[in-house]
């Protein structure tokens, strides 16, 4: 652990500094800070740390003084709003009047800033005990009530009102809420993935979280108490959990090398698996995939005659996606779709759709065995369906105007859009158990084109490019709800302002975007999108579980690429063994679910 003292500058003219302390500590254990004249002295407790709790830094802002100019209580304040050492942001009361400070909630949504500066003209104004100080910057996210991060962006423009009173300069007017830096949220919360489960308990659903750090409490139990309170409002309707709405978690502690974790209550006795699955994900990243688990009912075993113990892996074997392994690539060549063997030479899949066929395009494959492939007639106005097994034939499922490429889900439902028009989407979700088409319901989508859809391998997340007038968009949003009652919901814009050729699923978590320009992106609900290596010869793009392959063109010839950790690099050999561009080459990669 160490500690030190820094001071706060607040950018703009006539800023003076503001103490805090800052001390890296561990979430859950006694570690004090005592400031004694001008040097803070740490005193840790005797206790080890918990192995379940990370550092973070301790910021422990300072009261304002009588004598601080309005900059100074500005900044002094900035400076208690991100203290995670006082979640009740009782120092941070001190800086407002009594009636600005009965209005402010710090327990609504957050705004997220960069760039922060005082206005550089006319910065504060005092007029008979009067001032006013404005916070100039740029908005990069919001982060609501239940932790969902949303990136967003445009300018901060965060007027102070301040007065003048017996005890110095007071906040009169405000934000509403919390202001914080990037910064501040690094040091005050952490990101939690929250594992819920798919609409038929089946399988795995991650929602990406901000939770603030509580100093009185291990990471593990934080985490776990966010998990009972339910998902973000991203997943509101989307997901389910095993836990009853009044379950409650007493503690979380660690014995001989296992988490113990302490509910109040049981679940139902056939929620017992999807439980385990659900505590042992969104415990993974902080056991890093080592640690067992114990689930106890109120300090006793969870059964009356043994206890329940969780592997630590728990969240793969309920759910294969969660860990894909062995799962072999497919790509068309001459016409005809290929299987990506351990040698890196392509093989014929079984049935009609390893034969040569020029009238179909843009494959998609299913999860199931044995797997069926989709694919788009070169008109755009069909879809056919064929099993990759011997005597497997091709059979059309569905028809429209302008279809995009087929996508499926995990349970085996095919879907695509239909854009009669430049301006009209009609989502369809083709069900192969009762061979009924469902038209989905999508109010967001319903008066734009619809370039391309794709369902993420959780079966709830939905990936889609929407072309409005000129303008394009790639949104994440959810799937509610099954059968008839199906919908898209919760559309968020993760990139925007390109014109979009492609995009690929890695995870349930990340979305690759490949633009016209060659640029790729990954992309994410929680998370502003970030730039890959490029390549211009680029066409299309697949993903599973960081393994991230490319369809290429160069000089009319083609090829399959994989993005190594410095470049992009030729997969699939020829018969000669050679990887290199050839004509009528290997082409539109494909994992399933991709």
């Amino acid at each position: 652990m160490w500690t030190r003292r820094i001071s706060w500058i607040g950018p703009g003219r006539g800023v003076g500094t503001v103490s805090l302390i800052i001390v890296l500590t561990w979430a859950g254990t006694a570690c004090a800070v005592i400031p004694t004249g001008n040097k803070p002295i740490a005193v840790a407790d005797a206790r080890k740390g918990n192995p379940l709790g990370d550092p973070y830094a301790r910021v422990i802002a300072m009261p304002p003084k009588d004598g601080w100019s309005p900059e100074k209580v500005v900044t002094g304040f900035r400076a208690a709003m991100a203290s995670p050492d006082d979640p009740e942001r009782e120092i941070a009361r001190r800086y407002l009047t009594d009636a600005f400070a009965k209005q402010w909630n710090p327990k609504g949504d957050v705004t997220v800033y960069e760039h922060g500066e005082y206005e550089k003209f006319s910065s504060v104004q005092e007029d008979e005990g009067k001032a006013r100080v404005t916070l100039k910057g740029d908005i990069t996210a919001y982060i609501g009530q239940d932790g969902r991060y949303k990136p967003s962006g445009g300018p901060l423009n965060m007027p102070f009102s301040l007065v003048k009173g017996p005890n110095g300069w007071r906040i009169s007017g405000g934000p509403e809420g919390l202001v914080l830096s990037e910064s501040d949220v690094d040091h005050g919360y952490r990101p939690v993935d929250l594992y819920f489960l798919d609409s038929e308990w089946k399988g795995l659903v991650i929602d990406q979280v901000r939770v603030p750090i509580d100093p009185t409490a291990n990471s593990a139990k934080t985490a776990v108490e966010r998990l009972l309170q339910g998902p973000s409002s991203l997943l509101k309707g989307a997901v389910k959990t095993a836990f009853e709405p009044d379950t409650k978690l007493i503690d979380v502690t660690t014995e001989d090398n296992r988490v113990i974790i302490d509910l109040n209550k049981r679940v139902a006795s056939d929620l017992i698996g999807p439980m385990a699955a659900q505590l042992a994900g969104t415990l993974s990243t902080l056991t890093k995939g080592g640690w067992g688990f114990r689930v106890e009912v109120n300090g006793e075993s969870y059964y009356s005659d043994s206890s329940l113990q969780i592997e630590a892996q728990e969240q793969s074997a309920f759910d294969h996606w969660m860990t894909p392994r062995d799962i072999a690539p497919f790509y068309m060549s001459d016409g005809g779709l290929r299987l990506l063997t351990s040698e890196k030479i392509g093989q014929p899949v079984p049935g009609r759709a390893g034969e040569k066929d020029e009238t179909r395009t843009y494959p998609a494959i299913s999860d199931e065995k044995p797997a069926r492939v989709a694919a788009l007639s070169k008109g755009g106005k069909s879809i056919s369906v064929a099993s990759i097994s011997a005597g497997g034939e091709w059979q059309e499922w569905a028809t429209g105007e302008s279809l995009t490429p087929p996508s499926w889900d995990r349970y085996d439902t095919l879907w695509t859009v239909n854009r009669p028009n430049d301006h009209t989407s009609v989502v369809i979700r083709h069900d192969r158990y009762n061979r009924q088409q469902y038209r989905v319901t999508a109010p967001e989508l319903d008066t734009v084109y619809v370039k391309s859809l794709k369902i993420a391998r959780d079966g709830v997340h939905v990936a889609v490019v929407v072309k409005d007038g000129a303008e394009e968009q790639v949104k994440i949003g959810t799937v509610v709800g099954q059968g008839s009652a199906t919908r898209i919901d919760n559309l968020q814009s993760v990139v925007q302002g390109k014109a979009i050729k492609d995009i690929a699923w890695n995870d349930g978590k990340s979305l690759y975007v490949l633009t016209e320009k060659s640029e790729l992106l990954e992309a994410s609900v929680a998370a502003e999108a970030k730039p890959l290596p490029p390549d211009p010869r680029i066409q299309s793009i697949t993903a599973l579980d960081g393994s991230l392959l490319a369809g290429a063109k160069d000089d009319g010839k083609l090829q399959i690429l994989y993005r190594t950790s410095a470049k992009w690099e030729e997969l699939v050999k020829d018969e000669a063994g050679k990887p290199d561009f050839v004509e009528n080459g290997p082409t539109s990669p494909v994992y399933p679910l991709g």
